[in-house]
Order: structure tokens, then C-alpha cells, then sequence
């Protein structure tokens, strides 16, 4: 089986970027010690809205930059009950959702 490379993307409504944090934060730990994880990182990112000045002044987001043995080990984890638990906190908290398989060129 084949590596699998996900990016996912949230991008909370303004009053809930605290609460989208600590959640996504939660999810880190557990996650690591899945078998099936490679790698699972959180990164806060803000967008820039002008190239030209670099200065971080947009909209914050969370992304997760993940990658799993086999497309099983990814399934494995979105079935984790603290995976559902996560889900349940983002509802109605999110401007955005984006998450994006990854295939190396």
C-alpha cells in the first residue's frame, strides 16, 4: 500500500479561533500515537493579502499537514471517536473547510 499525504484546512469564524485552536491542538497527541501515522502536524497560519507586503494581517487558519502509511490507517483514523469528537466542535464554527490529498508529481 501506498503512503497517503493529506492537507486539511480550517478556517474559523473570527470569535471561535480560540476554540478551533485548543481543538485542533487536542487532536495532535492522540493522533501521533496512532499506528498508522507518519506524521501529523498543526501549523497556525494567517493569510497575507498583499504579496507585496508580507505582513501577517488576514484571516487565521489551522492546517494540518498529515501523512499515513495506507489509505486503512487514514480510514482507522477518522473513525476514532476523538475524531468524531473534533468534528462535533468545529460545526457552525467554521468560515472554511478545506482538505486536500496530496499525490507527488
Amino acid at each position: 500500500m501506498s503512503e497517503v499525504k493529506i492537507v486539511a484546512t480550517l478556517t474559523p469564524l473570527k470569535q471561535h479561533v480560540d476554540t478551533i485552536r485548543s481543538a485542533a491542538q487536542a487532536m495532535v497527541g492522540p493522533t501521533q500515537l496512532e499506528a498508522g501515522c507518519l506524521q501529523y502536524d498543526l501549523h497556525e497560519s494567517r493569510a497575507i493579502p498583499d504579496v507585496r507586503n508580507l505582513a501577517n494581517e488576514g484571516a487565521v487558519s489551522f492546517v494540518f499537514i498529515e501523512r499515513w502509511k495506507s489509505e486503512e490507517d487514514l480510514k482507522k483514523h477518522v473513525a476514532m471517536p476523538y475524531h468524531d469528537d473534533f468534528l462535533e466542535i468545529l460545526d457552525g464554527k467554521l468560515e472554511n473547510i478545506s482538505v486536500q490529498r496530496l499525490e507527488k508529481l
